[in-house]
């Protein structure tokens, strides 16, 4: 390399004397120099290691990029990956592949739209249309009619359509679609993700949209703008929506073959208690219901038949004279569950129960009472009980729920460290023994005193009912940890990383 570059140098340099005497400009030798330069950076790539990539490699390693972007982005904002021009075979590469260029965002400016469309040859497309063009007008016509051209292409559909007080003259999505798109087949679209803020009458006509094999639907807006039904639909997301009891048994009827489906309501309307017909959901493997007041869940519930394996995840809310109702409701469903956990957060208790004849239930309730009170008056046949929760019942109320709970065998508690103690003082209630199957204490991300447990472990083997494991985190026990080297409890140590990695997967 270095034996070319002397060449070509000394080359130039008996050059330069006939070009003087010819009156060259020295912008001529300028050029002549940037070309040599260049011809040297293009043998340096040749050399490195990455110039030696597969055009195949090149292509997987551009397709991880935009793939890692999401779909939150816009050709306004970012026009092209900047890896694309990395070098002149890098982009020669990316122009060579048409599967890189199968991202559109509308409204487009035309060179770019044409650029992007003949790239992508055949390929099928995702594509994200938005109103939102800041304070330049949207030219209406030429977003129309670049959606018409790419209509039989789109894979994926992504709409966000707002009212904006710059764009008066701004018209509703579903007369886009009337005007430029018509009866035209969506024939690939499998999924469509439609925020329409823009419309605002309850009384509109649903969206005309031909899509024969739409799989998912995702929607933000007005019930009745969605169209319906939708024959191959079986993904159905509601993000949120102001739904009756009625309006939901409604929409649910016209997809029976619903695999998938979530409505996430934002209102609060009293509750349905007419008739209605059973709706049956035969496919339905997963249901997620937000929001609703548990009288109204308990009637929803109560008008559809599912199959047993259906995981259902709901969101539940009382009034604060109603706490009794959230009782009445919750019961059956943890009475006959194997596992619970209970979680919260900022503003709900969240209880997890999985069985061995059913698909797992979750039970999100806004409520600001601690859990354990709640459940104690309901038998259950539980074998593992997991909480995570700084506050428990008091002493009490402990001692009356595990009580009830007698098949409890293993106890999984990440709590403060007085808090802990008082369970450890219901589990040591005379003269009937609470929770005589209990052989596993798990007590990771819990500080304790290694005193205290000592303590309670020598109870429970006198009384012949020993914790046969016991779980914490390295360096949580303090105050005569050494002491708690047990013939008859095996102790098992977990570093903080671990703790953390087990609480992520359980």
């Amino acid at each position: 390399m270095e034996n070319l570059q002397k060449s070509v140098w000394n080359f130039l340099l008996l050059l330069v004397p006939r070009l003087t005497s010819q009156r060259s400009s020295l912008k001529e030798f300028s050029s002549m120099q940037k070309r040599i330069e260049r011809s040297f950076k293009i043998q340096h790539n040749r050399c490195i290691p990455i110039d030696r990539l597969s055009d195949e490699i090149i292509t997987e390693i551009l397709q991880y990029e935009i793939d890692n972007a999401g779909d939150n982005w816009s050709f306004k904002d970012f026009p092209l990956f900047p890896t694309y021009s990395i070098c002149t075979r890098w982009r020669q590469v990316a122009i060579k592949s048409p599967s890189l260029w199968t991202r559109m965002s509308l409204p487009c400016p035309p060179r770019l739209f044409r650029l992007i469309r003949d790239r992508s040859r055949s390929n099928q497309l995702k594509v994200f249309v938005s109103n939102a063009s800041g304070p330049d007008p949207i030219d209406t016509a030429s977003l129309g009619e670049s959606l018409r051209q790419l209509v039989p292409r789109i894979s994926k559909l992504r709409v966000s359509w707002d009212w904006f007080a710059t764009q008066l003259d701004m018209i509703s999505f579903d007369c886009l679609l009337y005007d430029y798109v018509g009866q035209r087949e969506f024939s690939a679209l499998r999924e469509i993700d439609l925020t329409d803020t823009f419309t605002d009458d309850p009384e509109c006509d649903p969206i005309d949209l031909n899509a024969p094999a739409l799989r998912k639907l995702i929607f933000e807006g007005l019930p009745s703008f969605i169209a319906r039904p939708i024959p191959s639909l079986i993904d159905l997301q509601y993000k949120s929506c102001d739904f009756g009891i009625k309006e939901i048994l409604n929409l649910l009827s016209y997809h029976p073959q619903l695999h998938s489906c979530s409505i996430v309501n934002t209102g609060f309307r009293r509750d349905f208690k007419g008739h209605h017909n059973i709706v049956f959901l035969n496919s339905l493997q997963n249901l997620v219901l937000d929001n609703l007041h548990v009288s109204g869940m308990e009637i929803l519930l109560a008008n559809l038949t599912l199959p047993a394996s259906a995981r259902l995840t709901l969101g539940t809310y009382v009034h604060d004279h109603d706490h009794d109702l959230f009782e009445k409701f919750f019961e059956p469903y943890l009475s006959k569950s194997d596992e619970l956990k209970i979680t919260s957060d900022t503003k709900n208790i969240i209880y997890s129960m999985t069985y061995k004849s059913r698909g797992a239930i979750t039970i999100a309730h806004r409520a600001g009472d601690s859990p354990l009170p709640t459940l104690a008056k309901c038998p259950t046949d539980l074998s593992l009980i997991d909480i995570h929760h700084s506050i428990l019942p008091p002493v009490s109320d402990l001692i009356h729920g595990f009580t009830l709970w007698s098949k409890i065998a293993h106890i999984r508690v990440c709590t403060e460290e007085l808090q802990f103690e008082n369970l450890l003082t219901a589990l040591e209630e005379t003269p009937a023994i609470v929770c005589p199957l209990l052989r596993i204490l798990d007590c990771t991300g819990t500080e304790f005193s290694g005193l205290r447990m000592k303590s309670f472990l020598e109870f429970r083997e006198n009384r012949g009912v020993c914790i046969q494991t016991l779980k914490f985190t390295r360096g949580f026990a303090h105050s005569g940890v050494d002491e708690l080297v047990s013939s008859t409890t095996a102790m098992i140590q977990l570093d903080p990383v671990e703790v953390e990695e087990s609480a992520e997967y359980s």
